[in-house]
């Protein structure tokens, strides 16, 4: 489970794809991470930032990322991702492709080029945002109560 925080600048994180990355070994690629909120199914995308590589087999070929904590949704709870890559390649324009449009694993655009992108992992993420209740704390003194508690 990845942790994302709201607070401060960034947020370090390292994914082991189920699928191989094409970017493992280069510094640098294209990512995206689409998030889900489990709770009101809200979703979103944050750009990822590709961090120097792993050594290919050392740690089992993670990625590591870092994103900007003011990408971060600020509503705490539990969210499902796609860490989606994009793959250089033609772009895919409405009526100038050759792909079927039940093959095509990418979204269709009417008129502007987009970029191929594959997914190469799922899995689950917790949010610490800055939607944390307040308490009032009464520490002063002359803050006493009473209740009266009646019982047959």
């Amino acid at each position: 489970m990845i942790n994302l925080i709201k607070e401060g600048t960034t947020n370090s994180i390292a994914i082991s794809p189920a699928t191989a990355s094409i970017y493992h070994d280069l510094a640098s690629g294209s990512f995206e991470l689409d998030i889900t909120q489990d709770y009101d199914r809200s979703s979103g995308s944050l750009q990822l930032t590709k961090l120097p590589p792993v050594p290919a087999g050392y740690y089992n070929n993670y990625l590591l990322f870092s994103v900007a904590s003011s990408a971060i949704p600020s509503s705490s709870g539990f969210y499902t991702y796609e860490l989606r890559e994009g793959v250089a390649g033609a772009a895919a324009i409405w009526g100038t492709t050759t792909s079927t449009f039940g093959a095509a694993d990418f979204n269709w655009d009417a008129a502007n080029p987009i970029t191929n992108k594959r997914t190469i992992d799922t899995g689950r993420l917790k949010v610490v945002g800055t939607d944390k209740p307040s308490y009032i704390s009464y520490t002063g003194a002359d803050q006493d109560g009473q209740y009266t508690t009646y019982n047959r």
